[in-house]
């Protein structure tokens, strides 16, 4: 793929939040963390931040929900996780608008991500049910 390519995508982007489960060893979070990075660079994602926090952009096209679910489908059956949380599609720039978050052993999710694997479900589906993006924590 040329350098071209391989810059980040018109301006948008989400963020994902994983939250280990309590007792994962060390070196589970960090196998995670080479797995994440291996499936951003198979997918054509640049996955900036730390420590389980990132920035997630398609690159050489702009990031859509279809990027959104995809990668929230792989994680849900990554071992360790006790929760993860998706960003809306906003501009790379702009502050946190709102979330989706899915927490393991959810029987919700169990049945949303089969239907969806089996084709019964939009992408635009499965982020509904799930709840759909909340708006960030005020109080």
């Amino acid at each position: 793929m040329m350098a071209a390519e391989r810059e980040p995508g018109a301006g948008t982007a989400f963020t994902l939040e994983l939250y280990a489960a309590p007792g994962t060893p060390l070196s589970r979070v960090r196998d995670l963390e080479r797995a994440i990075e291996d499936y951003a660079e198979v997918h054509d994602l640049e996955m900036s931040g730390t420590q389980l926090r990132f920035l997630v952009q398609a690159l050489g096209r702009p990031t859509t929900a279809e990027d959104q679910v995809a990668l929230l489908d792989w994680l849900v059956d990554r071992p360790g996780l006790r929760r993860v949380r998706v960003g809306a599609l906003r501009r790379a720039a702009a502050g946190q608008v709102g979330y989706l978050q899915v927490a393991s052993g959810d029987m919700a999710v169990i049945g949303v991500t089969l239907l969806y694997r089996l084709g019964r479900l939009k992408v635009e589906q499965y982020l509904q049910i799930l709840g759909g993006f909340v708006r960030a924590d005020v109080h």
